[in-house]
C-alpha cells in the first residue's frame, strides 16, 4: 500500500461527516468542506456563509473539514480534525482552542491510530473528561478512523457512550 496522507483522509472524512449532519439535522441544508489550506474566515467569506456567523472575523484557525448546518436564516458550524499518528494533548489543545473561538456544534478530533498512552491515561485513569469542554453543554470528541470502512469506530468514541 502507497504511504498514506492526512489528506487522503479528507475526502472519505467529509462524507462520512456529511452523513452524520443529514442524519442529526434532518431538516438542514447541509454542507461539507475541506477546509484544510484556508483560514476559516476566508473560507465563510468565500462561501459567503459569513453573515451567519457574527465574530466570523476573528476565525483565524485551519480547521481541516467544516460542516455547515444551515437552517432557515441560521447557520452553525461542525469540525472534524484528522490526524494520521496518535493524537496528542498538543492536537487535543489546538482543536479545543478553534473550538473555545467558533463555538461549533460539533467538534471531533480524528486519527486511524486512535490516542496517545498519555491520553488514554488522563481519560481513563484521571477521569479528566472536563478538559474537553469548550461551551455550555460542547465538548470535543475524539474518535478512531477506521480505513477500510470509511468511518469512525462508534466503539472509539471519548468521551464513552456519546453517540454522533
Amino acid at each position: 500500500m502507497a504511504l498514506r496522507k492526512e489528506k487522503h483522509m479528507y475526502p472519505a472524512v467529509c462524507k462520512w461527516l456529511r452523513n452524520i449532519l443529514r442524519s442529526k439535522y434532518k431538516r438542514a441544508e447541509i454542507h461539507v468542506f475541506d477546509t484544510s489550506n484556508i483560514t476559516l474566515s476566508k473560507f465563510l467569506v468565500n462561501t459567503q456563509y459569513h453573515r451567519f456567523f457574527e465574530a466570523y472575523q476573528t476565525f483565524e484557525i485551519q480547521v481541516d473539514i467544516t460542516g455547515i448546518i444551515k437552517s432557515g436564516r441560521r447557520a452553525h458550524s461542525a469540525f472534524v480534525e484528522c490526524k494520521l499518528r496518535k493524537i496528542s494533548l498538543k492536537d487535543l489543545s489546538q482543536l479545543l482552542g478553534y473550538s473555545k473561538v467558533a463555538a461549533p456544534l460539533l467538534s471531533m478530533i480524528i486519527s486511524p491510530e486512535g490516542m496517545s498512552r498519555s491520553l488514554e491515561l488522563l481519560f481513563n485513569v484521571w477521569r479528566r473528561y472536563d478538559i474537553l469542554y469548550y461551551g455550555r453543554d460542547k465538548h470535543l470528541l475524539i474518535g478512531k478512523w477506521n480505513w477500510d470502512r470509511e468511518e469512525v469506530d462508534p466503539s472509539s468514541i471519548v468521551p464513552r457512550g456519546t453517540s454522533l
